[in-house]
């Protein structure tokens, strides 16, 4: 066998990845598991909510960024949707109320359509946390 096939850094079989090159694929695991994990539960894909998609080591960081994007902003229009998603998740009322109380609203000042958007917006977030972020925090350790 040729030795210098064995110490020639240009044959890919020597090539040895950077750490730039292993953060990297681990960013573009984390995107793609992030993406496949939030179609399934959402229906939709997070990483275009990401305005940083580089060095992406931490699951609170990668939260804090979907946050700021906007990305659990939910919206339910219409009187109709609004009631419907309230019975079927919230028919007593207390959960959405206490998240409008959190963010400061009152009673005078809130209707179906708030309360529905406030509460499918706490549960996608609660969602992230119990299904989306374990797996990709396990990625995150596990690289």
């Amino acid at each position: 066998m040729d030795t210098h096939t064995n110490t020639d850094t240009n044959n890919p079989i020597n090539h040895t990845h950077s750490a730039e090159d292993l953060q990297i694929i681990q960013d573009e695991k984390i995107i793609n598991l992030l993406d496949s994990l939030a179609d399934d539960f959402f229906g939709d894909t997070p990483s275009e909510y990401l305005s940083n998609k580089e060095d992406l080591s931490c699951i609170h960081n990668i939260y804090d960024d979907l946050q700021n994007n906007g990305y659990f902003n939910e919206e339910i229009i219409y009187y109709y949707n609004a009631i419907k998603y309230l019975k079927d998740n919230d028919q007593s009322l207390t959960e959405s109320l206490e998240i409008a109380e959190e963010y400061g609203y009152s009673i005078t000042n809130i209707n179906s359509e708030l309360l529905a958007t406030l509460h499918a917006s706490r549960n996608k977030e609660s969602k992230f946390w119990e299904h989306i972020a374990p797996e990709v925090e396990n990625i995150i350790n596990n690289l």
